[in-house]
Formats: C-alpha cells, sequence, structure tokens
C-alpha cells in the first residue's frame, strides 16, 4: 500500500488542496438524517467545503467560519469507515487548509502552546558559540531517547526559551510537574520516546483545556476526526480529548503509528503537526527524507519548519530547567483514587462527600464539561484517601439529594426542541437528564436543567436537538497501571505495585490507577531520565539494507518496535545500509512460547503488562485471543501462543 494511502487512513483530516472551479450552490446547512445515504452525505460536505472555499476567495471569513461549523456538526457522528473514505478524506483535507489560512491571519497570543507561525532568525557568530557552549556545558553526561540535532535552529530555540520566552517555559514545566511521571509511563509502554512528553510543551503548554482556532482541543491538541479515530469519544458531557491520561495514551499510539509510517522521529513530529499528506507530498516533491532540506523549501508552512528546532529545544531545556535559569513551582503529582458513580451526580455534592471542593475535582476529571457526572455509571477521579469517604457518603445519600440543579417547569408551547436549546443541550441529553422518554415530555413536567458546559460544545446541532456524537465502543483504551513510588516502570517494578486494601462488603469496591507518589523537587521531576523496560537478554545482529527503517525490520521480523528502538538507540534518527542492527531473537527463528498455556486476568493487569511477564508482543496477544481493542476484564483467561 502506497505510503500517502496508508496515511490518509491515520488522519482524520488531510491537507492537500485541489483548487477547482466553485459553481453558485445552495448550501444545505439541515442536519443529516440517519435515512440518508452516505452518498448523500458526502455530498453535502462537498457543497459545504466548496461554499467554505469560495467564501474565502471573497475574503469573507464570517461565512468560511459559518461553512467549518456546518461541516463539523454534519460530520460530528459519521462512522470511522466513512470518514476513512477516500473521497471524505479528500474534502476534510480541503476544509482544514481553508481554516488553516484563516488562523494564520489570526493573533498567534491566542492559540495554544507555542506554535510559532513566523520565522525566527537564527542567531549565530559568537552568540552561536556561546549558546552552543552553554549546552554543552548544561548538558552533563544527559542522554535522550529522542534524536537532537545542536545546529543554528535549535540553539535559536534554546536561547529563546530561557530569555524572552522564560516567562513560557516555567508556566509550562510548571504545569508538566503534575503530569510528567504518568506521560513518560504511557510513552513507555507504547514504545515511544520518554523526551516526547515535551511535545505538549509545544502543542498547549501542558494545559488541558487548550483550544485552538482550528479547533484543535487538550493537551495534546486533537482535531474531533483524529481524537475518535485514536478512542477519544465526546457528547454534551465529557470530552475525552481533555482528559490527561486518555488522551497522552491516544497521543503516544498516534506518534508510533506516524513512526511507523515514516521510519524518521523529526518526520513523525512534523506529520503530528502538519498531517502525514503534507510531509508525503513535500518528500515526493523534494526527493529527500530529510527534515532539514524539507524545511529549507516552499513546500512546509513556517509553523511545521519551526516545529522540530522548538521540540528539541524544550527536551534540552525542559530536562535541566535550572541549569538554564528557568525556575519553576512544582505542582502536586497527578494522582487519584476513582469512585464508581452510579447515576448523575453534582460536583458539588461529590466534592461535600469527598471532603474536598468541586475546583479539585474539576482539576482530576477535566474532561467533565458541565457541573455534574453523565448519565449513567461514571468512574470518577478524587484526591489519593478520600474515595472511601466518598462511597460511604454516596451509600446512604437518597437519589432527590444528589442534584443541585435548576428547575424548569414545561409551558404549554414548549417544544422538546426549543427547551433544549435554551439551556445549550441537545434533546437527548435533556431527556437523559430526567430519565424521561419524548411522549413524557409535556406541559406541566418539571425539569432538572444542568449547568452550562464549561466550553464551548462541538458536534451538537442545538438547533434542532436531534443529532448527538456517537461513541466508539469498539476502541477502548486500557487503564493505566499503579504508579510504583521510585517512578521506576520496569516488568520487575510493575509486578510489586500495592493494591488498594479491601472494604468491608457493604462498600462499593475503589479502583485506585495510581498511588500518590512522594515529593519530588522541580529538578528531579523534571530532569528525570527516560524510562524503559527492563532490556531483552538474548540478542542477534543483522546488517541493514538500502531502505530499511526500524519501523520495516520491526515488522518483517516480527519484533515490538519498542524493544528495537531501545537496543538500537543510534539508529533512531538514521540507519544506513550496511549499519548493525540488533535483533531481540535470531533472524527469521520462531518466538518462543511461554511454558504456560494461558494466563487468568487479575485486577489491574494490562495486556502490556501481561506482554512483559510471558516475553510476548502485546499484538500477538491481541491477535491469538481476537480482542477488538485492549480492554481486559478480571477472570478472563488469554491464550499465550497461537491456536
Amino acid at each position: 500500500m502506497p505510503v500517502f494511502v496508508l496515511a490518509s487512513l491515520l488522519w482524520g483530516t488531510a491537507l492537500v488542496q485541489t483548487p477547482v472551479p466553485v459553481p453558485q450552490v445552495q448550501v444545505a446547512t439541515a442536519p443529516v438524517r440517519a435515512a440518508e445515504s452516505d452518498a448523500t452525505r458526502t455530498q453535502q460536505l462537498r457543497l459545504l467545503v466548496e461554499a467554505a472555499e469560495k467564501a474565502l476567495e471573497a475574503d469573507d471569513e464570517e461565512t468560511v467560519a459559518a461553512r467549518s461549523d456546518e461541516a463539523d456538526v454534519l460530520t460530528a457522528d459519521w462512522s470511522l469507515d466513512l470518514l476513512k473514505q477516500a473521497e471524505v478524506q479528500g474534502l476534510l483535507q480541503r476544509l482544514k487548509e481553508v481554516q488553516d489560512q484563516i488562523t494564520e491571519e489570526e493573533e498567534p497570543e491566542a492559540e495554544p502552546g507555542l506554535k510559532a507561525p513566523d520565522e525566527v532568525v537564527s542567531i549565530s557568530g559568537d552568540e552561536l558559540r556561546a549558546e552552543q557552549e552553554l549546552v554543552r556545558s548544561a548538558e552533563q553526561g544527559t542522554t535522550y531517547d529522542y534524536p537532537i540535532d545542536l545546529n543554528d535552529k535549535v540553539l535559536t530555540w534554546v536561547s529563546l526559551f530561557s530569555t524572552t520566552k522564560r516567562g513560557f517555559m516555567e508556566n509550562a514545566l510548571g504545569r508538566a510537574s503534575m503530569y510528567l511521571p504518568m506521560i513518560r509511563q504511557v510513552f513507555a509502554e507504547e514504545g515511544v520516546p520518554s523526551d516526547l512528553a515535551y511535545l505538549a510543551v509545544i502543542e498547549s503548554g501542558f494545559r488541558n483545556e487548550a483550544k485552538s482556532r482550528a479547533k484543535a482541543v487538550g493537551m495534546w491538541q486533537f482535531i474531533r476526526s483524529t481524537g475518535r479515530i485514536y478512542g477519544l469519544n465526546g457528547n454534551a458531557w465529557v470530552e475525552e480529548r481533555r482528559d490527561p491520561i486518555k488522551a497522552t495514551r491516544a497521543a503516544a499510539r498516534y506518534l508510533r503509528r506516524l513512526y511507523e509510517i515514516s521510519g524518521d522521529w523529526y518526520l513523525a513530529a512534523s506529520s503530528y503537526n502538519a498531517g502525514p499528506l503534507t510531509l508525503d507530498r513535500a518528500i515526493q516533491n523534494l526527493g529527500t527524507r530529510n527534515f532539514w532540506d524539507l524545511s529549507r523549501s516552499r513546500w512546509l508552512r513556517t509553523e511545521t519548519k519551526n516545529y522540530v528546532p522548538e521540540l528539541c529545544a524544550a527536551i534540552v531545556v525542559g530536562r535541566n530547567p535550572d541549569r538554564y535559569g528557568v525556575h519553576i513551582a512544582p505542582l502536586v503529582p497527578y494522582v487519584y483514587e476513582t469512585v464508581t458513580v452510579s447515576s448523575m451526580t453534582s460536583l458539588t455534592v461529590l466534592a461535600r462527600c469527598a471532603g474536598t471542593d468541586a475546583a479539585v475535582l474539576k482539576t482530576l476529571n477535566p474532561e467533565l464539561l458541565r457541573g455534574s457526572t453523565p448519565p449513567g455509571t461514571y468512574q470518577l477521579r478524587v484526591p489519593p484517601g478520600k474515595a472511601m469517604d466518598c462511597l460511604r457518603q454516596l451509600a446512604h445519600m437518597p437519589a432527590g439529594k444528589r442534584l443541585d440543579f435548576q428547575t424548569y417547569l414545561v409551558k404549554k408551547g414548549d417544544t422538546l426542541a426549543k427547551v433544549a436549546k435554551r439551556f445549550k443541550l441537545t434533546a437527548d441529553d435533556l431527556l437523559a437528564a430526567n430519565d424521561l422518554t419524548a411522549k413524557q415530555f409535556r406541559p406541566g413536567k418539571r425539569l432538572l436543567v444542568p449547568p452550562p458546559p464549561a466550553i464551548a460544545l462541538e458536534g451538537h446541532n442545538l438547533a434542532s436537538g436531534t443529532e448527538r456524537v456517537k461513541d466508539l465502543g469498539d476502541r477502548p483504551l486500557a487503564p493505566l497501571p499503579a504508579m510504583p513510588r521510585d517512578l521506576d516502570i520496569s516488568a520487575e517494578a510493575s509486578e510489586k505495585t500495592e493494591m488498594p486494601p479491601q472494604l468491608p462488603a457493604a462498600v462499593p469496591p475503589v479502583s485506585v490507577p495510581m498511588v500518590q507518589a512522594e515529593p519530588v523537587s522541580p529538578s528531579a521531576m523534571l530532569s528525570t531520565g527516560p524510562v524503559t523496560p527492563a532490556p531483552v537478554p538474548s540478542t542477534s545482529i543483522l546488517h541493514a539494507k538500502q531502505g530499511d527503517t526500524l519501523a520495516k525490520i520491526a515488522r518483517s521480523h516480527q519484533v515490538s518496535l519498542g524493544e528495537l528502538m531501545r537496543l538500537n538507540p543510534e539508529a533512531v534518527k538514521t540507519l544506513h545500509p550496511g549499519d548493525e542492527v540488533r535483533l531481540p531473537s535470531s533472524p527469521g527463528e520462531p518466538k518462543t512460547i511461554p511454558a504456560a498455556s494461558t494466563h487468568k486476568v487479575q485486577k489491574g493487569d494490562t495486556l502490556a503488562s501481561i506482554a512483559r511477564k510471558y516475553g510476548v508482543d502485546p499484538s500477538d496477544l491481541k491477535a491469538w485471543n481476537r480482542l477488538k481493542g485492549d480492554r481486559l476484564q478480571a477472570g478472563q483467561r488469554l491464550r499465550l501462543s497461537p491456536r
């Protein structure tokens, strides 16, 4: 399969524009009905894209924004199969280019993170040599698991981060102190360099509430379509792109996929910013896969040209902030216990039950858009040590006291759609909040109305109240295992992770995905070296051939890409014909079958931890057991070998 076709299946909104004359059309803005065919939906999207392009030519930004919003609403509940169709990819591709052109003309300060849209003049001469000497002195033996080129562009950004942009870096790294241990753990599990955690400096400044004008959301700045492909769902109550753990795992998988496509971490990072199709187009036009050559061409936007130098500089400064005069105020690590909330409950009520305040719960649960948990069961994160008290309080609380919402009495002439729109809800969400059916909505009915959303909702047609975003039930994300106190996630340490104590039979069990970490100084928190699993003891050697990459070798020899990267750190960036590549097992040899034939899943087990225990690959476990996702259930038996 050609690379650009494979990339199009990965990226929810592509970036290659095909300008065509746009005829005068009547734009259809009505909501899509379930009975309409994929062809009809695609045609409606085409009309909106063409109208947006025509408005852009006429410098009518207001119309461009309106047509873009209508396209977002139209595609919000489309299936993944429809989103991946080549024609739909092309239309979304054109739409994003239109949106990007508007975004580039606006003030960059409104964008989250530090994605520089303008060209930065590189330092030179004595200033360059002095900066290079400062970096070499500051490193003092520091090793990186992401390739760092200390050229003039990177050193320029190091200088900016420690001078004019020092305030931004201090704030961003202060927030990073809360999330870095968790991010490093997730990245290590997914086979991604832990230094890529500093990508969040550039994307959002480590802010979960960050939202760009292009409607990318969260710490890792996922747009809706790409987020859905990687399992991040959203509705009127929850936006999983704002969830730090779910979004981090999705970002790790996306970055790993981009590396598998490109075979180069600089190209993978560039693809994260611009999209894989844009990088593929630049590579085809220039005939080179060297990022620095691509950055000197007209085929990449200035923001993308700045992206890799910014990332390298953020890693260099982020690993040793004190040595660059960047002083941070560390935050409490992101640790929590979880409580199963069986029905919709106000956060203020839950805060009283947990002996904390609503602001703390909002910080631990940034995916919640309203002042309550959603209808149905929800896993709420509470401060460590508060779960048992919260459960005891909830167990004795009448259903009528769980909500402190305002009430509304349905009047004669009210319609379901009108009332839902008034309170910024869809009709289905309003019914769910009151456990009603549409037939039960009538004058004289008293409704409970939840608070308005903390941010503007996307993907909801509030005008009609009939459209809502559908969840992807077959794309679950694996839960994050417990975090050991010494932040070591080796196989031996993960086996010794403490489990929460048993609760009395009358109280439901509490799930504790992370244990509280010991206080860590800011320097220690941010300068911890790359976290890697235990090394593979037996290795063999092969010699790279023309066109080989680590990703290609991993696929052809059926070994883990993460293991291959750890065994060959010098080949992560470039691999030349004839270079030696260490494999975890001899080329061509079948994988060793573990002595045990099955494994009974225990509470806290993940595919990654089980695979490490038996020396197999997580993807093999999924294939042998025909698993669609990564979610496991306690008591489930997994095969450890092929049938």
